[in-house]
């Protein structure tokens, strides 16, 4: 099956597994992939009823319902993709977007390769760089980074050796959903503000999207972009 066919299927897929389990459709749903990775932005779900939370600081219903929402869906996604499509998932990753209502899932494919091939793109090393200088900020340097583009308009950078002994001990506690707040909070207004991305690639980002496979001690930024052909 071509990328174009699976891209599709999936899109279909999302709309409906929306439609069914909470009535009613995401405004829109963009799926971009490669041979590593697949990403599914889902813009304008329960707009007013985000926004809505967003403008009453509720914070804490707006990540509890995100987190209903998203986990609802993944294990009939994973179901999905894996019967219907013969895609391996290794593992998902995926985070909100107050400015725009949006939601990115990551589906990784065959994990363990990714870190055996290279991906050189222009100022590749300059964003690792600024990885590494970010992630020492606020907890130390990871053992191991990884990046590639996905369809032009994503840019995917894996970390991995992360967690410092508090963080670990909060796991062993319990506390997996506060730390990922935490970290959100923390992590990605430094991710916003700090990487610089126009400067290093030459296009300004629309998006930054973090989340945390603690298990594995990884951790996935994706940056989205103004699409290449609409510029």
């Amino acid at each position: 099956m071509t990328i174009e066919k699976i891209t599709h299927s999936i899109r279909q897929t999302v709309f409906s597994l929306f439609e069914t389990n909470f009535g009613k459709r995401p405004e829109a749903v963009r799926v971009s992939a490669n041979e590593k990775c697949l990403i599914i932005r889902i813009e304008g779900f329960l707009g007013s009823i985000m926004e809505t939370m967003i403008a009453e600081k509720s914070y804490g219903a707006l990540n509890s319902t995100r987190e209903l929402i998203v986990g609802y869906m993944l294990s009939q996604l994973d179901q999905d993709l894996s019967s219907e499509l013969n895609l391996d998932v290794a593992h998902f990753y995926y985070d909100w977007n107050d400015s725009d209502l949006s939601c990115t899932i990551s589906v990784i494919l065959r994990e363990d390769e990714h870190y055996a091939l290279d991906d050189p793109y222009p100022g590749k090393e300059e964003v690792h760089q600024k990885v590494v200088d970010i992630t020492q900020k606020v907890q130390k340097v990871p053992e191991k980074i990884h990046s590639f583009w996905v369809d032009g308009d994503f840019l995917v950078v894996i970390r991995g050796g992360l967690l410092i002994e508090l963080e670990t001990a909060l796991l062993e506690a319990g506390h997996e959903s506060a730390l990922r707040i935490a970290k959100r909070k923390v992590e990605k207004r430094y991710f916003a503000q700090k990487m610089n991305l126009a400067k290093i690639v030459g296009r300004q980002p629309t998006g930054v999207y973090l989340d945390w496979a603690f298990d594995l001690d990884r951790s996935m930024i994706v940056y989205s972009f103004d699409s290449e052909t609409s510029r």
